[in-house]
């Protein structure tokens, strides 16, 4: 019997390892008639459910698994079960347990520090990424996860350390890259930015969040044309990057190209209410000398929640209704 079900599980991880998701499920199912409480079939059952994001359903696997032999691996995938539950002092709590069982198991620290990433806890995240780095996997992938944590830390003068050691390899240059831009740009180092940055494009020329910084660092260049064909080439891959186009348009405004912003406020607006959309599309308007009916429906749109727009808004209005008496 027990060959049986071994024989049924592996034939099942067999698919899963090939993608084959419904068919790995209906031989771990199968497996489990032989044998309800084999452990590895339950954990293996987990692992479809995370496929499927039935966290809940994976979470109830992954303990009946530990029920039955309380393994590394096992408790792991329950911490994955938990974290995707945004159950992140349960997720933090099995994935320490995991490592308790396996010091050295990288993909039990790997969670973990993404977990403190996650959770905003910037210097555990930095420090456990570290302790990889050093004791387990020299990997880029890595160390490009540490650089995120110093930017978030401000610590750039470690993340460009990191960055260079990194660039040794021909691994993720593109991040590498990336990363180097951001920093120069934080920096305001717009010239070595622009240079970085430039390289990233060469590898991954389609990337959005690449070009969302070069446009960046060709605004703090001043070179205003060249930051807008940065937002064009985006939206001529995803036209409904809302963000970009609102974007491109404040900074057409920012440049009296009036009519133009007016156009990639509509356009966003078009799609669904955007309230930063609205009050940008108002100041068009008003440097169009619009009438203040239009300008006012506008800004009471914005000020009907709470966001970002909604004190501005009000300001405003003020500013019209007492210029209107």
């Amino acid at each position: 019997m027990e060959m049986d079900v071994k024989q049924l599980n592996n034939e099942g991880v067999k698919l899963f390892l090939k993608g084959h998701f419904k068919d790995a499920k209906q031989k771990y199912k199968e497996a489990l008639k032989v044998e309800p409480t084999h452990a590895t079939t339950l954990n293996n059952l987990g692992m479809i459910a995370l496929q499927e994001r039935k966290f809940k359903k994976a979470e109830t696997l992954f303990k009946s698994s530990l029920k039955k032999e309380e393994k590394a691996t096992y408790i792991l995938n329950l911490g994955h079960a938990y974290a995707n539950q945004n159950k992140m002092d349960e997720a933090k709590e099995s994935y320490l347990k995991s490592i308790t069982l396996i010091p050295k198991s990288l993909m039990a620290w790997k969670s973990l520090a993404t977990l403190y990433h996650h959770q905003k806890e910037f210097q555990e995240s930095a420090q456990t990424w570290t302790y990889i780095i050093r004791t387990l996997s020299n990997d880029t992938y890595f160390k490009i996860q540490l650089v995120k944590s110093y930017i978030e830390l401000k610590k750039y003068q470690a993340a460009l350390t990191v960055l260079e050691e990194a660039s040794d390899t021909n691994k993720l240059l593109e991040h590498v890259w990336y990363y180097t831009a951001l920093i120069h740009f934080n920096f305001k180092n717009f010239g070595l930015a622009e240079i970085a940055i430039k390289k990233s494009l060469s590898i991954a020329p389609n990337s959005e969040t690449f070009r969302i910084l070069a446009a960046s660092i060709y605004i703090g260049l001043s070179e205003v044309d060249k930051a807008i064909s940065e937002w064009n080439f985006i939206l001529t891959l995803n036209e409904d990057n809302h963000s970009v186009r609102i974007d491109k348009g404040v900074t057409l405004l920012a440049n009296r190209k009036y009519d133009e912003a007016l156009t990639a406020f509509n356009y966003v607006l078009s799609k669904g209410k955007n309230n930063k959309a609205l009050f940008y599309k108002a100041m068009v308007l008003l440097e169009l000398k619009a009438e203040n009916n239009d300008v006012i429906n506008l800004l009471t749109t914005v000020t009907t929640t709470q966001n970002e727009y909604t004190e501005p808004a009000k300001e405003l209005l003020a500013k019209l209704t007492n210029s209107n008496e």
